[in-house]
């Protein structure tokens, strides 16, 4: 690297230190006429976008709470978490429990703050191909005991209050945002289907075997986890239901039908 370039870098690395951790060592690197108001309108700069970047990542916690406390909370996690990453991807990754872990978080701001990144990291996750009904139908019996579902990357897992997406909800139509009850928790799945992320409240039991399914277990397992509290038939046709649910919705990537090695 020659003379120039070096001195170009270690500027520009003194005026990430500045911004990101106060250091004063770049104003020795620069001219004093109009030093501070110069490095002002930097740091203005870096804080707004910022600040921007959260409030596109939640933009429902955004507008439920107003721009001047969603402002204070911008502040407040950029100096709890400054951006270490290149990406402002990811720069809110810590947000949801931040807030969680902030002393005079109002009731229901972490949770929804928690549904929005899923929402993101759902819609960002990899591509993955899509078994249909039709797959699990030209099954043969005999394959159907060690029959172990693949489910897709872009799906996610939660137990939330039900007054969370509600929020999301009205939202998204535009209709003016509900007041937030905690009310009772319940289980919800995100997932994306092509460019569109969806969410639904899930059954009783439901969340438990997308959790086995997800970490491997076999349809035979599913059965017998559903057997603790029907009948062997009743439990067979319950988890052949759930399957075919599963399949609409297009949570499942491939039918593995040997086991695993």
């Amino acid at each position: 690297m020659n003379a120039p370039a070096s001195a170009l870098f270690e500027r520009q690395a003194a005026l990430q230190r500045w911004l990101m951790h106060g250091e004063a060592g770049v104003a020795a690197q620069l001219p004093a006429e109009r030093r501070d108001a110069r490095l002002r309108i930097y740091a203005d700069a870096y804080r707004l976008r910022l600040a921007d970047v959260l409030a596109h990542d939640f933009p429902v916690l955004h507008a439920w709470i107003g721009e001047d406390a969603f402002g204070e909370l911008a502040e407040g996690y950029l100096r709890a978490h400054p951006s270490r990453h290149p990406s402002v991807r990811h720069f809110g990754r810590h947000f949801a429990a931040w807030l969680r872990e902030r002393e005079g978080t109002a009731p229901g701001w972490a949770e929804l703050a928690e549904f929005e990144w899923l929402q993101g990291e759902v819609f960002d996750a990899v591509d993955a191909p899509v078994a249909s009904i039709e797959d699990a139908a030209r099954l043969p019996p005999a394959a159907w005991p060690s029959l172990r579902l693949q489910l897709q990357p872009a799906m996610r897992l939660r137990a939330l209050p039900a007054a969370i997406p509600a929020l999301v909800e009205a939202h998204n139509a535009g209709r003016p945002l509900p007041p937030f009850a905690a009310g009772e928790i319940a289980d919800w799945l995100l997932w994306r289907r092509g460019f569109e992320v969806f969410w639904r409240r899930l059954e009783p039991g439901e969340a438990g075997l997308l959790a086995l399914a997800r970490d491997g277990a076999g349809f035979a397992e599913l059965c017998e986890r559903l057997g603790d509290d029907l009948p062997e038939t009743d439990a067979a046709l319950r988890a052949a239901g759930l399957l075919k649910r599963w399949l609409a919705d297009g949570l499942v990537a491939a039918l593995q039908t040997d086991p695993p090695a």
